[in-house]
């Protein structure tokens, strides 16, 4: 899979925290829990257990965007799921790419506070070489894990859109679009709600949302 760009490993916002720290909290209780073990596992290449508490779905589609799939692709990649091999693979560049945007150890990244987003999502904020936002997302066990389209979405919008425009009207796009409803709509909403002066991605969300006839 294409290297993420180092420019788009996670979106510097200025975010206010709130919450508890929570550095060392189970990830099935706290979103910053869940955001340090992530940290920690792919700096210690445990790319399984950084697997394990990302977002499938929500990583399917930055895959997606990233290289460009065309629609059947795109659709068989979202019926089946990524093979272990191929999400870790991506991940092990994910990590590659986020050691080379931070100068120290990934351990050494702070997992400042978090600030919740109604009851499914969370914006974690994290410094660095500088301040990012994790946005994460509470699965059916009630486990926190990060979701890619809600950090990288912001910055990827016009790639994810047209991950959309490109599906035709057939069973591949109607799995893309259920995905974009089900999945995509929501974690976009939980990050103009923690930013709603990223006027940008707003303006994309509505028409992400009008063509859906949401």
């Amino acid at each position: 899979m294409r290297r993420m760009i180092l420019a788009l490993t996670l979106v510097l916002v200025a975010a206010a925290c709130g919450g508890d720290e929570g550095e060392t909290t189970a990830p099935s209780q706290f979103p910053t829990g869940s955001v340090r073990s992530w940290f920690d596992a792919l700096e210690a290449n445990d790319i399984a257990g950084a697997l394990e508490l990302t977002y499938e779905r929500s990583m399917l589609v930055i895959v997606g965007a990233e290289n460009d799939l065309p629609s059947s692709d795109l659709a068989a990649l979202l019926r089946r799921g990524a093979t272990p091999e191929s999400a870790e693979a991506y991940l092990a560049d994910f990590a590659t790419a986020l050691r080379e945007r931070y100068s120290s150890s990934l351990a050494d990244v702070a997992v400042d506070g978090f600030s919740q987003i109604g009851d499914s999502f969370a914006a974690v904020t994290v410094t660095g070489d500088g301040q990012a936002t994790i946005i994460t997302r509470r699965n059916e066990d009630g486990v926190w894990q990060i979701d890619l389209v809600g950090t990288l979405g912001p910055a990827l919008i016009g790639q994810v859109r047209s991950l959309l425009d490109n599906a035709e009207d057939d069973e591949d796009g109607a799995t893309i679009r259920q995905t974009f409803e089900m999945e995509i709509i929501p974690s976009l909403e939980a990050v103009t709600a923690h930013d709603p002066a990223n006027l940008t991605l707003a303006s994309e969300l509505r028409v992400l949302k009008s063509e859906l006839g949401l």
